[in-house]
């Protein structure tokens, strides 16, 4: 499987481990097995771990996960934080959040301790790219 599921239910997340080979297909069946699952309910936060992996969508897959059905039933019930190993992927997770409109609940991260944090409701004024600036992690260029 591409993708480990790990429930805690205690904090109401789901930590969302990436293997090595994932693709736009094997996210979307992610999604699909995640929604499919009785530990899935309204208000579980997603903390997604994609720092070991290479893959980060294009703008194209972009547009398809966001006129996918199984995305637009995540993503107005549930807050999700990417954990980003790389700049592109912190970049097109946020175009990703971005464009899925202001109810959704989307932040991209390059530490796994501020994502949880933030999924838990620790920092939920925090966010935005001057977080990563003041905390020493890489930015994209250009970024305020």
């Amino acid at each position: 499987m591409a993708f480990d599921f790990s429930f805690d239910s205690n904090n109401r997340t789901v930590y969302v481990k990436a293997s090595v080979d994932i693709d736009l297909s094997s996210s979307l069946e992610a999604m699909k097995t995640l929604l499919s699952d009785d530990q899935f309910s309204k208000g579980v936060g997603i903390l997604v771990d994609i720092r070991d992996v290479d893959y980060a969508p294009s703008l194209a897959e972009v547009f398809n996960i966001l006129q996918s059905p199984v995305w637009r039933a995540i993503v107005g019930r549930h807050r999700i934080a990417v954990v980003a190993g790389r700049p592109v992927q912190f970049g097109m997770t946020n175009v990703l959040a971005r464009r899925s409109g202001e109810a959704a609940k989307i932040e991209p991260f390059y530490r796994l301790e501020e994502a949880a944090r933030w999924l838990t409701g620790s920092h939920l004024d925090d966010v935005g790219p001057g977080r990563h600036l003041a905390n020493g992690d890489v930015v994209l260029p250009g970024a305020q």
